[in-house]
């Protein structure tokens, strides 16, 4: 049975990975906020403690999964896969800063950082592949952050308090790194 010409079992496939994936988010989402002074060593020993059950982030994750092989589909080119793979990564991601700038008002550096770092490795890929690629990605992060930038400058000077978080401007330089927009690929 096929869906959207990819065959059903690749949804299920997705789904579990995206079960798996929305744990590790929940337990990362707790990790950036009530454990963020522990390290790695230190936070593994209390784990017990961390490892809460957050079945709504995994079940979203996986319906997330699902829809991006649904308008993505099984692709044919190396650089639709690597949108794929891309939009696979980041997905986790996005969901953690949503929650965590909901509830904490706040966007982690580290979690920034990931997305750039990420956003620099698939520049390097594109890259490979096209140039001109690489080249929009580099000026769309600069842009992203550079807007973004400049409303918290300008905010701050009108409102005469901080218009918007740095991780803010952060955080959108490094997706508008990631999301950019290629035509003839």
């Amino acid at each position: 049975m096929y869906i959207n010409d990819v065959w059903v079992v690749y949804y299920l496939i997705i789904g579990l990975v995206g079960l798996g994936v929305g744990k590790f988010t929940s337990w990362a989402n707790d990790f950036y906020i009530e454990e963020k002074n522990l390290s790695i060593v230190e936070f593994w020993k209390h784990r017990k403690e961390v490892f809460k059950s957050q079945y709504i982030i995994m079940f979203e994750m996986a319906f997330l999964y699902i829809l991006l092989l649904y308008f993505v589909g099984v692709p044919h080119t190396f650089l639709k896969w690597l949108d794929l793979i891309k939009f696979l990564v980041l997905t986790p991601m996005l969901v953690s800063s949503f929650l965590i700038d909901l509830k904490h008002r706040i966007i982690p550096n580290r979690l920034n950082m990931t997305m750039f770092e990420i956003g620099i490795i698939f520049t390097f890929i594109y890259g490979i592949s096209k140039i001109s690629i690489a080249k929009d990605m580099l000026l769309g992060c600069l842009t992203g952050g550079g807007i973004f930038l400049a409303i918290t400058l300008i905010g701050g000077l009108i409102a005469g308090k901080e218009a918007m978080g740095l991780g803010d401007v952060k955080f959108m330089g490094a997706v508008r790194f990631i999301f950019w927009r290629h035509e003839n690929m």
